[in-house]
């Protein structure tokens, strides 16, 4: 697993808010969850003996299960939520979106809003776009995202 000097601080100061951060922020990294890095994190500040997870599900029901198709919104939604009430239940959401809005695969596409377009072809796609060409404005907010973030962290790490 990659060090994260978020958690590594978060773990020294049994800061369980800034771990939460930490470990949202590396929803960021990898959204669609295939290198497995989200889950090895949590894990490994488990293994530390801090309780970092809820028990339940507390508050608005999990996205995934209000939509069948999901927008860059609902994925930062839904780390919000998570940062929020981290529990089993808030995991699985970002997870379900985040593989259905930027995983690889050709079923993916067909399932999200996010690739959706009025004139599109069964792969959910434009016929005049090419299959890995990507509005820019996602990226670019998810790098605000990070950056906001990593601000955050680090202000709360000075305290």
């Amino acid at each position: 697993m990659r060090k994260y000097k978020a958690i590594e601080n978060g773990i020294a100061k049994g800061d369980i808010k800034a771990l939460r951060e930490a470990l949202g922020s590396i929803s960021y990294t990898n959204r669609d969850f295939s290198n497995g890095e989200f889950d090895e994190a949590v894990e490994y500040v488990k293994s530390k003996g801090i309780k970092i997870m809820d028990e339940s599900l507390v508050g608005d029901p999990a996205i995934s299960s209000q939509k069948k198709t999901f927008t860059d919104a609902d994925f930062a939604k839904a780390i919000f939520e998570l940062k929020k009430n981290f529990c089993e239940e808030r995991i699985e959401d970002v997870k379900t979106i985040g593989r259905s809005l930027y995983s690889k695969n050709d079923e993916s596409v067909e399932k999200t809003d996010h690739h959706a377009d009025t004139g599109s072809n069964k792969n959910g796609q434009s016929p005049n776009v090419s299959g890995h060409q990507q509005s820019k404005i996602p990226m670019v907010l998810g790098l605000v995202a990070v950056v906001v973030i990593v601000v955050v962290i680090i202000s709360l790490t000075k305290k």
